[in-house]
């Protein structure tokens, strides 16, 4: 009996890595798309690294900035799971990140659409979700909210990860394409080779000694394989056309994290920084530094996020933060990275 085939975009990315075994290990058989032949291998290896079999992995090449190959990679695939995205660290700036993040999320799913895809998953992320809006909420945020374009105050990367989702529902809605979409928070966990993930990094530079201070914000977190098997549960959950917002309950501040690393790894307690950053000088920074910019909008306040529908309907129960953020210093040493 054949095994339905599954396309999970940008295949080589620290999320996707994780999905990609996953998708294995539940039987299914997996098509990636990557930009060249070498990040093909990558995956490969990691496969062959977790004990699954890489001859059920086949790729196919396309890019987030051109409709080259899209249709060809969706044909004969059950589903299809989006999750590559750039992201600003890559150094593109605010207008090309947005349209690279719409555009490509256009291509693929118009083409999972014509290709009869019974459903895609989008992974997107609590940017959003909950940026933008007054301050002084303290209720959940939960899938009818979107952050707010019309705030000054919302990030490129926001902005891109909001205009990118907002697009995937229309297409959604004139192709008949069963979409559901994944909101992780920072994706801590353990990685699985030397290419991290841009969450992943903030830890990698605590270990390391490369910031001396941090800023005292809050952002909600998650462990990576938490949110590959949100997307692999969400394929074939009987409700589809919904927003999961995936975050682990507990939710440390960057200083705590901070903390518990130099708890856990005390040969390393010299290097991690334990002093804060004044919010005033982060507000400095951040008018010259887009990735500043970015982490002011969670200076002084702790969003929650209503997690319900993913423990109701994908019976997911969190790995704490606080264990994700030490899986993945573990993972990091053992691979070399810091």
């Amino acid at each position: 009996m054949a095994r339905d085939r599954v396309l999970v975009t940008g295949a080589s990315g620290f999320i996707a890595k994780h999905i990609v075994i996953a998708l294995l290990r539940d039987g299914f058989d997996v098509r990636g798309t990557v930009r060249g032949a070498a990040r093909a291998d990558e995956v490969r290896r990691v496969v062959r690294e977790a004990g699954e079999d890489a001859n059920r992995c086949e790729f196919a090449k396309a890019d987030l900035r051109s409709s080259d190959g899209w249709l060809a990679a969706a044909t004969g695939c059950r589903y299809v799971l989006h999750t590559a995205s750039p992201f600003p660290l890559a150094g593109q700036r605010g207008p090309v990140l947005i349209e690279t993040a719409r555009g490509g999320t256009d291509f693929a799913l118009r083409a999972a659409a014509q290709a009869g895809a019974e459903r895609a998953i989008v992974t997107a992320s609590v940017a959003s979700v909950a940026y933008g809006h007054d301050g002084s909420r303290t209720s959940p945020f939960g899938e009818d909210d979107f952050t707010n374009l019309e705030s000054r105050d919302v990030s490129a990367y926001a902005r891109s990860k909001t205009v990118a989702e907002l697009l995937a529902w229309d297409v959604s809605r004139e192709t008949g394409l069963a979409l559901s979409t994944i909101h992780p928070g920072l994706v801590f966990g353990p990685v699985l080779d030397p290419r991290m993930g841009s969450s992943v990094k903030i830890v990698a530079m605590m270990l390391g000694g490369r910031v001396p201070l941090l800023p005292d914000i809050t952002i909600p977190a998650v462990d990576v394989r938490d949110v590959a098997l949100a997307h692999v549960r969400a394929m074939t959950a009987p409700d589809a056309g919904r927003r999961f917002m995936v975050v682990a309950p507990d939710t440390p501040s960057l200083p705590q994290i901070a903390a518990i690393l130099a708890d856990a790894f005390p040969e390393r307690r010299s290097k991690i920084p334990l002093r804060r950053l004044p919010s005033w000088v982060l507000r400095l920074v951040a008018k010259v530094s887009s990735g500043a910019a970015m982490l002011t909008a969670d200076s002084g306040k702790a969003r929650t996020f209503d997690t319900r529908p993913a423990h109701e309907t994908l019976g997911l129960s969190f790995i704490p933060a606080r264990e994700a953020a030490v899986a993945t210093a573990e993972s990091l040493l053992r691979h070399g990275c810091v």
